[in-house]
């Protein structure tokens, strides 16, 4: 929709204008509600980079009204018969919008908002699973050949389906293990104290208090994923309780306030990983190199160079 596939490069400069903003909307974020507005003023004032990124974070709203006109003529006009997302949300806004209170700017909202919300995230997720991949040679190759195997006895196709990729035991084990060791986000998810207080793990909370979980503490717990728990190890996930690793799991948060985007991301991940795998050889350029990381709620991967070549 943007052009950054078929051009090769950052169009419009949206992606440096997010990473851009990050660690301001993070310490934002962060802070007591009454410094909030002030943070974000002084912010605005001293820093010609925010007020940038403010100007392309526009730029990108203004895209995404242009995709979601674009899609509603396409449809109108019966170009095509695809069930995507904005589909259904401008069937939605249509049948039900006055009813439930969802209106054509609720569309625009979210397409804006998917933007922001699903790619770094997911992109950090796959980062994590092929790195530890190529760190590990064994798994490397225990998963290339349940891949092979599974494409020759035609459990697979290419390109690869998320129903058939969740068939895959080894895969699945990789890629819940390397979500495990580098959670997308990188801070707790806050929840805020009821009016009753509440009692967590013997502690008691008053009224008010923010208190959250972190993902890359619980999931590195020895009690649940074992005395191993700081290595790579996909092996875990059939030699332990797996649905009590599960359970722990925090990539997408829990509870009802589960992150809406989980089954778009897992599905890209589950089709995208034995896609690179089964096309590619890839390795590390510098594997005596560990990567650099830099955690501004999303906690994104630098320094990462690897050597790609297609399989025969």
């Amino acid at each position: 929709m943007f052009g950054f596939m078929h051009e090769h490069r950052d169009v419009g400069g949206y992606m440096k204008a997010i990473d851009s903003l990050l660690p301001a909307f993070t310490i934002g974020g962060t802070l007591p509600s009454y410094l909030t507005k002030l943070y974000f003023l002084s912010t605005v004032i001293i820093s010609p980079s925010v007020r940038g990124a403010l100007g392309a974070v526009k730029q990108i709203e203004e895209a995404s009204k242009t995709a979601v006109e674009r899609r509603k003529q396409e449809i109108a006009a019966e170009k095509d018969k695809k069930h995507d997302i904005l589909r259904k949300m401008l069937e939605i806004n249509a049948d039900r919008g006055e009813k439930i209170n969802f209106t054509y700017q609720d569309v625009y909202v979210e397409s804006h908002s998917s933007i922001f919300a699903g790619a770094d995230t997911t992109a950090i997720a796959i980062n994590s699973i092929l790195y530890h991949l190529m760190r590990n040679p064994v798994a490397y190759e225990n998963i290339t050949a349940e891949i092979d195997a599974a494409v020759t006895d035609g459990t697979i196709s290419m390109p690869v389906a998320y129903a058939a990729a969740i068939k895959l035991p080894y895969l699945k084990a990789c890629i819940n293990e390397g979500m495990r060791l580098h959670p997308s986000v990188g801070l707790t998810m806050p929840r805020v104290v009821p009016s009753e207080g509440a009692t967590i793990s013997g502690f008691h909370f008053a009224p008010g208090y923010r208190v959250g979980i972190n993902a890359a503490v619980v999931q590195y717990d020895k009690d649940v994923f074992g005395p191993d728990a700081d290595l790579f190890e996909p092996e875990r996930w059939a030699q332990r309780d797996a649905a009590r690793m599960e359970k722990a799991m925090l990539v997408f948060g829990a509870g009802a306030r589960t992150c809406i985007g989980k089954n778009i991301s897992l599905s890209e991940i589950y089709k995208v990983v034995p896609q690179l795998v089964r096309n590619f050889r890839m390795r590390l350029a510098e594997p005596a190199e560990e990567w650099r990381t830099r955690n501004y709620w999303f906690n994104k991967q630098t320094d990462i160079y690897v050597h790609v070549e297609e399989r025969k």
